[in-house]
C-alpha cells in the first residue's frame, strides 16, 4: 500500500509534465444489445461531459500516457431510469503515426492526428440502471477509443477534435453487467 500511495503522489506532483487539457464532449446513439421486445424502437443513449487530463508522460515521439478525470452525463429514451451521472479517473494511451504516414497527408496544415484508448478507468455511477441496462453496483469502469487531431492555434494554444466510442461496465466483477454504450461521441478540447 505505501508503494501505491508513493506512485500516486509521484504522478500527481512529480510527473513529467502537466497535460492541462480540457475536453467537452457530447453524442450518443443506439444501445448495443438493447431488448427490442420491450421497446420497439430500442434503447438510444445520449451523453454530455467534460474531461480534464492533468498528467502527461511522453513515452516516445509516437506515444504518450495521460491521466485525467471526467464527468459524464448519460441519458436514455426511457420513461424510467432515464439518466446517470458518472465521475471517472482514466488512463489514456495516445499513439501518433510516423511523420511520413498517409494519415498525416489527409489533414490540413500542421494538424497532428492520433489514435487514443482509455481502459479500466474506475468510475462512480450515480445509479445502477440506465433504461433497460443494469449494473450490480455504483462502481464501473470507463473505456473509450477514438481518433483525434491536434490543431495549433495562435498564442501557443492547441485545439483538439476527436471522434470516439465510450462504454461503461463493471468488467464482470459483479453479477449484473449490462454495459452502457455511447457509440458516437464528439470531443472538442483545448490545451492551455
Amino acid at each position: 500500500m505505501p508503494r501505491l500511495l508513493g506512485l500516486l503522489v509521484l504522478l500527481l506532483v512529480g510527473g513529467e509534465s502537466a497535460a492541462d487539457e480540457v475536453f467537452f464532449n457530447f453524442g450518443g446513439g443506439p444501445q448495443f444489445g438493447s431488448d427490442q421486445r420491450t421497446d420497439n424502437s430500442g434503447q438510444v443513449n445520449h451523453t454530455a461531459g467534460i474531461d480534464y487530463s492533468f498528467y502527461r508522460h511522453n513515452r516516445s515521439a509516437r506515444s504518450a500516457l495521460l491521466i485525467g478525470m471526467s464527468y459524464t452525463y448519460m441519458g436514455a429514451n426511457s420513461t424510467e431510469f432515464d439518466r446517470i451521472h458518472a465521475v471517472s479517473i482514466y488512463p489514456q494511451l495516445s499513439l501518433y503515426p510516423t511523420p511520413g504516414s498517409w494519415v498525416n497527408n489527409i489533414l490540413p496544415g500542421d494538424a497532428e492526428p492520433y489514435f487514443f484508448v482509455r481502459a479500466l478507468g474506475p468510475s462512480y455511477i450515480s445509479a445502477n440502471r440506465l433504461g433497460a441496462r443494469q449494473q450490480s453496483r455504483n462502481f464501473a469502469f470507463q473505456a473509450q477509443i477514438g481518433v483525434a487531431a491536434n490543431m495549433r492555434l495562435s498564442g501557443g494554444r492547441q485545439a483538439t477534435f476527436a471522434l470516439s466510442w465510450k462504454h461503461f461496465s463493471n468488467a464482470n466483477l459483479f453479477s449484473d453487467n449490462d454495459g452502457i454504450d455511447l457509440p458516437l461521441v464528439l470531443n472538442f478540447g483545448i490545451k492551455f
